[in-house]
């Protein structure tokens, strides 16, 4: 099992859609690379006229965080998970928040940093738990005929869709980067 598979937390199919992640873990320069499958459920409106006001809200499924990596290194926990949505085209940013989850250590929060919104929980969670990402909802106004689509930011290791630290005992703290591949719609929202 390659390193980076055991730094990615395993997804369950609980939800709408499957969103496969192609995952890098750097240790000291050198990575690892892994895929992993976690599952959103995305709710939106089905259409709406320019001007009106669109709620997105992506809630994740249940997820579990690797007890060891390689068999042999204790995971101790991750933290600083990110999950990045790109404010959909046609619509403009109004508002973003969280609600639900089951996760332990201070509250998730969401920050739109550029065109993106990032959702970050800050654990740390325990290596071996579950635990589930809060819900996201991301609020904007469509402005132009056409679709507004939601779907996870990412397009490689360098421009990742969701990023965490990994503290493994005996090594330290690995950077761990994935994104999307390939990345579905995850909403649809027709705009007339």
């Amino acid at each position: 099992m390659a390193l980076a598979a055991a730094l990615c937390f395993a997804g369950t199919a609980n939800a709408a859609v499957n969103v496969n992640w192609s995952c890098k873990g750097t240790i000291n320069g050198v990575g690892q690379t892994s895929s992993m499958t976690t599952s959103v459920t995305g709710a939106a409106p089905s259409s709406v006229t320019a001007g009106s006001p669109v709620a997105i809200t992506l809630t994740p499924g249940s997820s579990t965080v690797p007890s060891t990596v390689l068999t042999i290194f204790t995971v101790t926990d991750i933290k600083d998970l990110k999950m990045i949505i790109p404010v959909p085209a046609n619509s403009t940013y109004v508002s973003a928040s969280t609600s639900g989850g089951s996760y332990p250590g201070p509250a998730a929060s969401t920050a739109l940093v550029g065109s993106n919104v990032v959702l970050t929980v800050p654990g740390p969670i325990p290596g071996g738990s579950t635990f589930t990402p809060p819900a996201v909802t991301v609020n904007v106004t469509a402005t132009n005929p056409g679709s507004v689509i939601s779907k996870y930011a990412g397009t490689s290791y360098t421009d990742p869709g969701m990023t965490m630290t990994t503290d493994v005992a005996g090594i330290g703290a690995i950077a761990t980067a994935c994104y999307p591949n390939p990345s579905p719609t995850l909403t649809s929202t027709t705009v007339t």
